[in-house]
């Protein structure tokens, strides 16, 4: 009985309101994230079902290969499998191609396929496509999968009609198509596999928003256990009650805080960017530079001031955590409400990060766009990005929401820190349940 008694003690000061509300916050994030990136699965499976295509052959064969997409019907349902759409490219300027013609991708059929696949020999097809984010969901192209598919197996059909193969011919039949990829990114095009650079990128970057995360949390954590510990055991009381003014102890804190944060995040960029080099190391060996080319042609290559604009992002998302968290560390009460004030700063920097990971936000729904946006942490992950593919405007817009959201904040810490309030505020959900009870009981009495 003393046992249960015990058990029943440990698990009410654990189980505290402040901890359930983490808890639920918690579900809420999750069951969010689920939801946007089910939002994304949709919309990518919804492009899937479209395949835009350029005929510049135009034979009865292309044709025919294009009819076929337009009526392939595997459900037997009577609606087609694909929407087909024909467009005219009447440049080398893809760039400027996709622009007027507001695609993402396109699948061309270049002049003489049909005598290639008459001459046995591999047919051309080339696949533009335009690179506007790192994340893996947004550049899906299954559409131009299929597309080159039915063309494969049109030459296929082609080469088995004849008799007599050759050895040559039969082997055609394993890859009878040559395919030429071009990647479009801005203004700027280039003749290599989207899908490869989009994984070099991935793995380049992927690093920064970690960086990031980590440097949040710990910083975090760092400044409200210092406030809390100092708050509970009343040596903050005797810090302020010293002739130094209360700014300068705040300054202190915020700068010991963030040196230590700037030192941790060299330490790890040096860290992760040795690991990335040594994932990526392999890959750009093997293409003999070509991609490190291909990367400095589309712009993709991060120079020394956009490490530094980079830099600077970062270390505004680092003094925001910082003010929030003294705002947060002067509400705890004790050592274990200083634990779970962390959760809020945690769930708002998480959930940006899981979604730059997967998500081009920029193509979200505009509520949930703005939403997501409205966190701070959101455009320090996507800094890496905005910077790679120029968008400029929508880097320096988030860098003065920060710039707002910091001066807010600070002001906000500076008064609670300036003032009496220091000592007093708490947020102490079980006190006003106590004294909302005794006041009931004395009511009724």
């Amino acid at each position: 009985m003393k046992f249960l008694n015990l058990l029943r003690k440990e698990l009410k000061e654990l189980f505290t309101l402040q901890m359930l509300i983490s808890l639920a916050l918690t579900v809420l994030l999750f069951v969010g994230l689920g939801t946007m990136m089910s939002d994304a699965v949709d919309d990518a499976v919804e492009a899937s079902g479209t395949i835009t295509i350029c005929d510049q052959d135009q034979t009865d064969l292309t044709e025919a290969i294009i009819d076929l997409m337009k009526t392939t019907d595997t459900n037997g349902n009577g609606t087609p499998d694909y929407e087909v759409k024909t467009v005219d490219i009447t440049s080398a300027d893809y760039a400027a191609e996709l622009k007027r013609l507001d695609l993402s991708e396109v699948v061309i059929i270049p002049k003489g396929f049909s005598a290639q696949v008459e001459a046995n020999q591999k047919a051309d097809v080339e696949y533009v496509s335009a690179l506007t984010s790192s994340s893996q969901m947004s550049n899906l192209s299954i559409g131009s999968d299929t597309a080159i598919a039915f063309l494969s197996s049109a030459v296929k059909s082609a080469l088995y009609e004849q008799k007599n193969m050759t050895m040559e011919e039969i082997t055609l039949l394993e890859a009878p198509l040559n395919t030429i990829e071009t990647t479009v990114v801005g203004d700027n095009s280039a003749e290599a596999s989207s899908s490869s650079l989009i994984s070099i990128i991935s793995m380049q970057s992927m690093f920064v928003p970690l960086v990031v995360f980590i440097l949040v949390i710990y910083s975090s954590q760092m400044i409200i256990s210092a406030i809390s510990t100092e708050k509970i055991n009343k040596t903050l009381e005797t810090l302020l009650s010293a002739p130094v003014s209360r700014l300068a102890v705040l300054s202190s804190k915020m700068l010991a805080a963030a040196i230590a944060s700037a030192v941790n995040a060299v330490v790890y960029m040096i860290g992760f960017n040795k690991m990335m080099d040594g994932m990526t190391g392999d890959l750009l060996a093997s293409s003999n530079g070509a991609y490190d080319s291909v990367m400095s042609q589309l712009g993709l290559n991060l120079s020394f001031g956009d490490y530094a604009l980079l830099g600077m992002q970062m270390f505004l998302t680092i003094l925001i955590s910082l003010s929030v968290s003294l705002i947060l560390g002067a509400l705890a009460k004790d050592t274990k409400a200083a634990q779970t004030m962390l959760m809020p700063i945690m769930i708002l920097a998480m959930l940006p990060y899981m979604l730059t990971m997967f998500v081009d936000i920029k193509t979200m729904t505009p509520v949930l766009k703005y939403l997501v946006y409205a966190i701070p942490f959101t455009h320090t992950f996507i800094a890496s990005e905005n910077i790679m593919f120029d968008n400029m405007s929508l880097y320096w817009g988030g860098f003065a929401y920060q710039v707002v959201l910091l001066i807010i904040c600070m002001t906000v810490a500076v008064r609670i820190f300036t003032s009496d309030k220091i000592f007093t505020l708490t947020l102490d959900f079980s006190k006003k349940h106590s004294a909302k009870k005794k006041a009931f009981a004395f009511g009724k009495k």
